[in-house]
């Protein structure tokens, strides 16, 4: 290759490089002071530890805090005589239980003895821990990369998960986004706490709700079941899953034998305008309407779609509807309060000590390759420049959300493409002390190692694929950024000789470009 063509294709390569590098990483203020530029690596969401996570207290119906009831006490008047004598303190003192939910456990409708009382509040801690049980399971199923569901005093739920935040609006330089990440977490407590059984309704067609007969008999209700009395949700519903394909979010409904053959009985009656002038199937959870689906025409087959504007609510609800589907409904309808925002653990700094230690690794790499390879190891810096860029970039596109242990395995995937790039110009070295000219060496160096190089690069590949299609939540993120990392590791090695071919054209002396070094013999030895 001419010099002249290998400078302006190193210039390329170069400028591209670093243009994709800076990018990636460098945020700043834009001229006039207005607007602000947002990199790369800081819109890329965060995980709890990096970002925080935020977190709501659920009281169930019938159960208010102490600090609600003292508050209505000390008011003094008739509210307060009405509360004073509805309700009961539970054990602990955090908590006050209203008289009708505790008689609920007697079996004569009256718990007017100390011994009943305990059994009753016991029963209904037993129930309100069963019920953080299916929360936990709903956002286990929500492919959260964390989460926790714990209950407080033994009479109420405390429910956290991620905020998501990107570091820009973690650190305050995204603020419309700060809020819209806080609302979407508390969008998903509410979701997957709603309690209640899964019904399917319509304004027109079926019967009348028999969960809430008392709404019904009063008409204060106008939704109808549309399932058969004798029908459970189980018998209908296999499973809900998330769907999502090309930008567009849906929850997909699988339905069992006999789930077909009704929801098409009772379709085809909808979706036909002579009878009934509502088309539309609304699923309840309890008594919210969580999603609807339009039947503009008789549902066919034992799987169908409920398209999603988000991806955030396709995942809400999927998760949600698939506990209650499948038999698992909370026992209580809890009350949502505010949601609280709570920085991480290890300070608000964590998200930018961590991104700290990856580029300082990158960068003793880095001068350690210059200072052994030279020339060569200036390559290599280009190339380790484009492999964090891309990596970065590739993350970011693909939505993962980025935890401590997904950085981890970013480093991991690095030092792989560090390792194959060092063992390949090792064995040049030693080719080329062999004798052989740097062509040759280099020729025959790749030609060594590349059978290890292509084993390593394919059993990781299946482990990622594995982690990503198998596990949930952070595992499975950690499982993408493998397979991110460990296809930007052998394209980018392939990309180094290449670029290493290139540079090199340039250097008179092959050999010092690389940083190796050739004895010379003299002839009469």
């Amino acid at each position: 290759m001419g010099k002249i063509k290998s400078a302006i294709i190193t210039a390329i390569i170069a400028l591209a490089t670093l243009a994709l590098f800076l990018f990636g990483v460098i945020s700043c203020a834009l001229p006039g002071g207005v607007n602000r530029y947002n990199s790369i690596l800081a819109s890329i969401n965060l995980g709890a530890e990096l970002s925080g996570d935020a977190y709501s207290v659920l009281l169930p119906e019938g159960v208010i805090s102490a600090e609600e009831y003292d508050f209505t006490v000390a008011e003094e008047g008739e509210e307060a005589d009405d509360m004073k004598q509805s309700y009961t303190q539970a054990p602990g003192g955090s908590f006050y239980v209203e008289n009708t939910l505790l008689n609920s456990f007697a079996s004569d409708g009256t718990a007017d003895t100390a011994d009943e009382r305990a059994l009753a509040f016991e029963e209904l801690s037993q129930k309100i821990a069963a019920d953080a049980d299916i929360v936990a399971a709903r956002l286990s199923g929500r492919n959260l990369t964390s989460y926790s569901v714990g209950v407080l005093g033994g009479y109420a739920l405390r429910v956290a998960v991620p905020t998501n935040f990107s570091y820009a609006a973690y650190s305050g330089n995204d603020t419309g986004a700060r809020s819209e990440y806080i609302t979407t977490a508390g969008t998903t407590i509410s979701h997957l706490s709603l309690g209640g059984e899964l019904t399917l309704r319509n304004n027109e067609y079926g019967v009348r709700d028999r969960v809430s007969a008392a709404q019904n008999a009063a008409g204060t209700t106008e939704t109808r079941n549309i399932l058969g009395a004798t029908l459970r949700v189980e018998d209908i519903f296999q499973s809900v899953t998330y769907y999502a394909m090309g930008g567009t979010y849906a929850v997909r409904i699988n339905l069992t034998e006999q789930g077909a053959e009704e929801i098409s009985r009772v379709s085809a009656y909808i979706a036909d305008t002579s009878t009934t002038s509502d088309q539309t199937i609304r699923f309840y959870v309890g008594e919210t309407s969580v999603i609807d689906l339009t039947c503009e025409s008789q549902i066919t087959g034992r799987t169908f779609y409920i398209q999603c504007s988000t991806e955030d609510l396709a995942r809400d609800y999927a998760a949600l509807l698939n506990s209650a589907a499948t038999g698992n409904s909370l026992e209580y309808v809890y009350e949502y309060n505010d949601i609280v925002y709570q920085t991480t653990p290890g300070g608000e700094n964590t998200a930018m000590f961590l991104a700290i230690a990856a580029l300082a690794v990158l960068a003793v790499i880095i001068v350690a390759a210059v200072v052994r390879y030279r020339g060569l190891g200036a390559t290599f810096a280009l190339m380790s420049l484009l492999f964090a860029g891309a990596m970065i970039a590739i993350v970011y596109l693909v939505g993962v959300t980025l935890t401590t242990m997904g950085v981890f395995m970013a480093a991991m995937c690095y030092m792989l493409f560090a390792g194959c790039n060092f063992w390949s110009f090792e064995q040049i070295r030693r080719e080329s002390d062999a004798g052989r000219t740097i062509q040759a060496a280099v020729k025959t160096g790749y030609k060594k190692t590349f059978t290890g190089i292509l084993d390593m690069h394919i059993v990781l590949l299946v482990v990622s694929v594995l982690l990503t299609l198998i596990c949930g939540g952070e595992l499975a993120a950690c499982g993408m950024i493998m397979l991110i990392g460990t296809l930007a590791s052998y394209l980018l090695h392939w990309f180094t000789r290449f670029s290493w071919y290139v540079t090199m054209s340039l250097a008179r002396d092959k050999y010092k470009f690389c940083g190796f070094s050739r004895e010379a013999f003299d002839e009469d030895e």
